[in-house]
């Protein structure tokens, strides 16, 4: 039994553990066909800090919802006059117990519920934008782990040919029938190749490292989150190519589809029901109680009785005020309406960038046909065999190895940035909607 396959049930038993992907980020359109990419994705969904924080915040603002526009509790007063040496309360003149509370608080109640209703909107908003955004980041981490990978092993192989390359030259040069700068130009060419193989295999573990940072280490998935990663690395290195890619969207549907406008259209909300709250506030406010008094009679005793007592709020004697609110909370909703104009118009340009990079990494993906590759790749077997008996030089079979190498590499450097350019179209949509959020930190440079 293979590594992998060993590996296998821990995948199978995370998502039985319920580590399932939200139907938002499997509504993206480009949910991985591998049954451990797919776990990965929905483990890093379920347990990404920055998502529980969000998720955290979306349950307060529900919270808040449910408690919002409730009637303020009645209150109980009590009142003592012509108390006997100051101390003698039971001989007091007067003693007053009222029971009081606001009338007519309808409008102010219902303005509240709205301004919290448009805050929980707002929390499910973010949140919906925020799981999008690193379902997105997931595949593109992984693309650039595997597709890095995949450069180092191909440059590993052109390095395999090199050395056997230079073992045949060194036994050549020994019997006097090579030239000792054939043997440096092999060994000056295999330098480079290593170098790049190097470099090739950091940028992969930059991406196995951003994938690992977005499980917290203290979690208790992370060992079963390792071995999700062993078992992704047991494999053949193949990153995402245009096979697994959409076509570039249409963005004013993809706008629609994101629903990053939503943001705007809550802010406007936001600012309409903060103005209807300032209004309300400044409503005729009624106030009414009732209660029982006891109070002195000429002949030295007591006497109970009902009291009752109302009182209401004037708010035309302080007209202007009253009017200089009315005017903020109108301006405020006027600067609403243009802050979602103006982000209106900073996703639109975000997004038309997105596709033309995105669309521009499919074309140069579409130009490394795999078939010509695979004849390529034939050849390179003939052409180290010439090379064995003397039909091809040093030099053409450094070109051609190099040449076939630089292509191969390529095409994989081209899925990563095709996965890169279509990971933009949704942490744009995430940065813009919250561009001092933590999710924006997510989005990593291409190595």
């Amino acid at each position: 039994m293979t590594r992998q396959r060993q590996r296998l049930p821990v995948a199978a038993a995370l998502v039985a553990f319920g580590f399932a992907a939200p139907a938002s980020v499997r509504a993206q359109g480009v949910a991985p066909a591998d049954s451990l990419e797919t776990t990965l994705q929905a483990i890093v969904l379920a347990r990404q800090p920055d998502l529980a924080a969000r998720r955290a915040a979306a349950a307060t603002a529900e919270a808040r919802l449910r408690a919002a526009g409730a009637s303020d509790a009645p209150t109980l007063g009590a009142e003592v006059e012509d108390i006997p040496d100051g101390v003698n309360l039971p001989d007091a003149g007067q003693l007053r117990l009222m029971l009081e509370r606001e009338f007519l608080t309808g409008p102010r109640r219902a303005a509240e519920k709205a301004v919290a209703r448009t805050a929980r909107d707002a929390a499910g908003a973010r949140l919906n934008l925020a799981e999008r955004s690193v379902g997105a980041v997931v595949l593109r981490d992984l693309a650039v782990w595997r597709g890095w990978t995949g450069v180092a092993a191909r440059l590993a192989a052109e390095d395999s040919l090199l050395q056997e390359a230079e073992t045949g030259l060194q036994g050549r040069f020994a019997a006097g029938e090579a030239r000792y700068v054939d043997v440096l130009r092999l060994r000056t060419e295999r330098l480079r190749v290593r170098s790049e193989r190097a470099e090739a295999l950091r940028a992969g573990q930059g991406g196995r490292r951003r994938l690992e940072g977005l499980v917290a280490r203290s979690d208790s998935v992370q060992p079963a989150f390792q071995e999700l990663f062993d078992a992704l690395a047991s494999r053949a290195a193949a990153p995402m190519t245009e096979d697994t890619l959409p076509p570039p969207p249409d963005v004013d549907s993809l706008i629609t589809a994101l629903g990053a406008l939503r943001l705007g259209d809550l802010r406007v909300d936001e600012a309409r029901a903060q103005a209807g709250r300032v209004r309300a506030a400044r409503r005729p406010q009624l106030f009414g109680g009732v209660g029982v008094q006891r109070f002195g009679d000429a002949d030295g005793g007591f006497s109970v009785g009902p009291s009752l007592r109302a009182s209401i709020s004037l708010p035309f004697a302080v007209s202007g005020s009253t009017r200089a609110m009315n005017q903020a909370a109108d301006l405020a909703v006027a600067e609403a309406a243009a802050e979602r104009t103006a982000f209106a118009t900073r996703l639109r340009t975000a997004l038309l960038l997105a596709r033309d990079r995105y669309a521009a990494a499919l074309e140069r993906l579409e130009v490394y046909d795999a078939a010509l590759l695979t004849g390529a790749r034939q050849e390179r077997e003939a052409a180290l065999g010439a090379y064995r008996s003397g039909e091809l030089s040093l030099i053409e079979l450094l070109d051609f190895e190099r040449a076939l190498a630089r292509a191969e590499t390529d095409r994989l450097r081209a899925a990563i940035d095709a996965r890169f350019a279509y990971a933009d179209f949704f942490t744009a949509a995430a940065a813009l909607g919250a561009p001092n959020d933590a999710i924006s930190g997510l989005e990593a440079g291409n190595d």
